[in-house]
């Protein structure tokens, strides 16, 4: 029998993107439509032109029915880092006598964490292990079939906005779309491009997207924080058309030319090839320093959600950076990391061929949804 196909999309800072796909063989996604619409995006957690935004949606879907033919009944939609909201809390469960701990008794404890928590204008996405105590003060990721008298664990509880997840209701309605789940798009990601062990302990997985940042705090099945701030890679092609008095187009195309890693002479420059055939230059140096502007600031936020978000010290904490804000600009990584002051390394998710890090996010959330794991996610329609 043929695995089913799912179709899943994700919410850009600055466009709309749709994959229809089902999973393959040796860590591959058998892709049978990608699209993408570029829309005026969300700033602050607030979309730009609402009211476009359906217009989008229904160009992004004629592209994707153009090639997968198919009536598409149901949708996975990610939820972006700055419409959602992390919840850390406790439970523990006793029981008469000491006995094996079953998959039952795990699932009671979610339960009993999805009845707690409320949050005005906001809608429980999923609640997600941190990690287990057992009565014998043993820490454990795994407790299935040890013994135990109690059993308290700490959950990660992430949210998404209410008036997000009407706004989409409405328009997947008039598409015709009858199922929705929403999952998200954070937790998603980490869990693609973190491994199980990298997860014993704390990470942060940066997404650097084009008008929107992400900083994650990741540690076993959850999300132990997450901040968000509206900075992004369109910034640095908005700082270069100004400062260079180019088109944005032709900022974004400089953007391309641009390492970091070098500095060069006076006379150095980067040769831009304008519409319409006429050949500019751009000192390298001038260039170079106005990237280095920006991605300086985007540190600088960055190291402030660290300081404020982080729960204890985090010098040692691995960062993963994601997003093609920063990751697709030679020499990016490394001078973010020189700003920050840590090391980085790039989240990269584990599928051949689109192990980029640029692609973490759609294919974190398409792994989900192809995941037997779905269920605990709920579907919010």
């Amino acid at each position: 029998m043929a695995k089913e196909y799912v179709t899943v999309v994700e919410i850009g800072s600055s466009k709309l993107s749709c994959v229809v796909a089902q999973r393959g063989v040796n860590g591959i996604f058998n892709i049978k439509a990608k699209a993408s619409v570029e829309y005026a995006g969300f700033f602050e957690g607030e979309f730009i032109e609402k009211s476009l935004l359906e217009d989008a949606l229904l160009t992004l879907f004629a592209q994707i029915q153009a090639v997968y033919k198919k009536e598409i009944d149901k949708v996975y939609v990610g939820v972006p880092a700055e419409f959602s909201k992390v919840v850390s809390t406790s439970e523990q469960l006793s029981f008469k006598f000491r006995k094996v701990v079953r998959q039952r008794d795990l699932d009671v404890l979610t339960e009993n964490v999805s009845k707690k928590i409320e949050v005005d204008g906001m809608e429980i996405l999923s609640v997600n292990p941190i990690f287990y105590v057992l009565d014998d003060s043993r820490k454990t990721s795994e407790p299935l079939k040890l013994k135990a008298g109690k059993i308290s664990a700490e959950f990660s509880t992430v949210l998404a906005q209410k008036e997000f997840i009407q706004l989409f209701n409405k328009i997947w309605t008039r598409l015709g779309i009858s199922q929705v789940v929403y999952l998200s798009e954070p937790l998603c990601e980490a869990m693609l491009v973190l491994e199980k062990e990298e997860r014993e302990r704390t990470c942060i997985v940066i997404d650097v997207g084009a008008r929107s940042t992400s900083v994650a705090f990741v540690k076993g099945e959850g999300l132990t924080n997450l901040a968000s701030f509206s900075l992004g890679g369109s910034y640095i092609t908005s700082d270069l058309s100004s400062a260079c008095g180019i088109d944005y187009s032709d900022a974004r195309r400089l953007k391309k030319h641009i390492v970091l890693s070098l500095r060069g002479n006076d006379e150095d420059c980067y040769e831009l090839s304008l519409l319409g055939g006429k050949v500019i230059k751009v000192p390298m140096n001038y260039a170079n320093d106005v990237v280095c502007y920006r991605l300086e600031i985007i540190a600088k936020t960055i190291n402030e959600c660290i300081r404020v978000f982080a729960k204890e010290h985090v010098p040692y904490y691995p960062i993963y950076l994601c997003g093609a804000g920063v990751s697709k600009i030679k020499g990016g990584k490394d001078y973010l990391a020189r700003c920050i002051g840590r090391s980085i390394s790039y989240g990269l998710p584990p599928v051949p061929a689109m192990d980029k890090p640029e692609n973490a996010s759609l294919l974190g959330i398409l792994n989900v949804a192809l995941d037997d794991r779905t269920e605990i996610f709920r579907e919010n329609f």
